[in-house]
């Protein structure tokens, strides 16, 4: 992150000093945080995230659960 905020920075200074107008560093600088923002909220997104098993798993697990659900009833 540090590259890419020095970056923006030294693009957004010389843009500025070829036109004149420091609005351009102040451009840079926003257009940085927000798309670091975006990618950290991606991120964030996706470590909430539970992993999820595959349907045929679900179902052996399922099946497993329901056959010793069987056999403790058969022993009791």
């Amino acid at each position: 992150m540090a590259f890419t905020l020095a970056a923006a920075i030294v693009v957004g200074a010389v843009v500025s000093l070829i036109t004149g107008s420091w609005w351009f560093l102040a451009l840079a600088l926003a257009i940085h945080f927000v798309a670091t923002f975006i990618v950290m909220a991606a991120i964030g997104n996706r470590l909430r995230e539970q992993d999820k098993e595959d349907p045929v798993t679900e179902a052996r697990l399922a099946e497993e659960r329901a056959e010793e659900r069987h056999r403790s009833h058969l022993a009791a």
